[in-house]
């Protein structure tokens, strides 16, 4: 069982989330915008981090550029995910992600087997 923190301001999506992976026997918890969702990073450990890139206030690449910031050795896995907008194509958020130190990246609408392939692949390198 994995400590995983889903981060989104979509509460219905961070439930559908949370569901999914609880199914998968995880222990989740949530947060509905970047700056909680920072401030529980740097509180309490976590092994994954799954991470909207487009929130209001504190968006997904900064909280993952503050996140690589820190002590590495205790930064969770992180999985950017994004539905992109009509001014940012998820490809351009996703990429941005990549650049500052997401691990995976998710195009919204994804499926749950995408979502566990995902998390299985980051938590099996965690314990490699």
């Amino acid at each position: 069982m994995a400590r995983i923190l889903v981060i989104d301001d979509v509460p219905a999506f961070t439930a559908l989330l949370r569901m999914i992976l609880e199914t998968l026997g995880h222990q989740v918890t949530e947060a509905n915008d970047g700056l909680s969702g920072l401030s529980m990073l740097e509180r309490e450990p976590f092994d994954l981090a799954i991470v909207d890139m487009m929130m209001p206030g504190l968006d997904g690449i900064e909280l993952i550029r503050r996140l690589r910031a820190r002590d590495a050795p205790r930064a969770p896995s992180i999985i950017a995910m994004s539905g992109g907008t009509d001014d940012f194509p998820a490809a351009f958020s996703l990429n941005l992600s990549a650049m500052h130190g997401a691990d995976r990246m998710l195009y919204k609408p994804f499926d749950n087997s995408e979502l566990a392939s995902a998390v299985d692949e980051l938590l099996a390198a965690r314990a490699a």
